[in-house]
């Protein structure tokens, strides 16, 4: 198979890894909201597995989201493609290149195709260090070629993607890595999402964009307590616990809007979160 359709399929694929995660609570009924707000379909139970089963839209997703409010693109925002340099252990590639695949995905709906090809590059460095370039075929990365103008299809081709990357990371044993990548990515997206909406008024559509963060981070904090036994999922797991507990505040305001310094202050930790692990 070409290369760079295997590395273009695969970097789409990493934005649909966060599509389904296994939540082994009910987050206390919090979720279920937002959740329908978002039309995403009923959670499933697995009674063999004893699991409920979340679908949760992708970072692409979330990134359309801003296009649909007119957020405006900040280039400054991205991780720096030269920063790559320094990333040498397993664990930094794997959170970098789910850093990287939300940079490209930002860069894709908000900017241009020349730094939509720059961040791409960077996952396709990424995903041959980390050893997930095998983890697709050749029929999807046809259709992803095919469809790079097509936003409303590249989000379906990214479920599709999702389970083939899946099914192989799992047939390789490499769990912990995808929760790695997982991570990444959607800490890469809050980011940019928050800092790309942090001069625009707090009303009920920038509410929204937050609070869907919210459960999307319970949800992932669950996926990575099932793997915590990996110690590098659980050095992760304590930069997301750190989010959430900025974002608690939304639960205090019982439904009442952020004030400024309330949403600085989830901004502040999120960043700092980001900037560790970008570092």
């Amino acid at each position: 198979m070409n290369r760079i359709c295997k590395t273009l399929l695969l970097a789409v694929a990493v934005l649909g890894l966060a599509a389904s995660c296994n939540n082994a609570g009910n987050n206390k009924g919090k979720a279920k909201k937002t959740l329908n707000e978002l039309n995403v379909e009923d959670v499933i139970f697995d009674e063999q597995k004893g699991i409920i089963n979340y679908k949760i839209p992708s970072p692409l997703e979330m990134f359309l989201r801003l296009q649909r409010i007119k957020a405006p693109f900040k280039m400054e925002l991205p991780n720096k493609p030269i920063n790559s340099q320094r990333y040498i252990t397993q664990y930094q590639r794997a959170v970098n290149m789910g850093v990287y695949a939300s940079d490209m995905a930002y860069c894709c709906i908000l900017g241009d195709s020349q730094n939509t090809l720059v961040y791409f590059n960077m996952v396709k460095n990424m995903s041959v260090e980390v050893g997930l370039y095998e983890g697709v075929n050749k029929e999807l990365a046809d259709r992803v070629l095919d469809n790079l103008s097509e936003s409303d299809t590249l989000i379906s081709i990214t479920a599709d993607s999702y389970y083939e990357v899946v099914n192989y990371i799992e047939e390789q044993g490499l769990g912990d890595i995808q929760c790695l990548v997982v991570a990444g990515s959607w800490i890469e997206s809050i980011y940019l999402c928050l800092k790309t909406i942090c001069d625009l008024k707090i009303d009920d559509q920038v509410m929204g964009i937050i609070e869907d963060h919210q459960v999307i981070l319970e949800n992932l904090a669950e996926l990575l307590e099932q793997n915590k036994q990996d110690r590098n999922v659980a050095k992760l797991l304590e930069e997301i616990k750190s989010i959430q507990t900025a974002y608690d505040v939304n639960y205090q305001n019982e439904g009442k809007m952020l004030t400024q310094k309330q949403f600085s202050d989830i901004v502040n930790a999120v960043s700092d979160s980001r900037e560790r692990i970008i570092m």
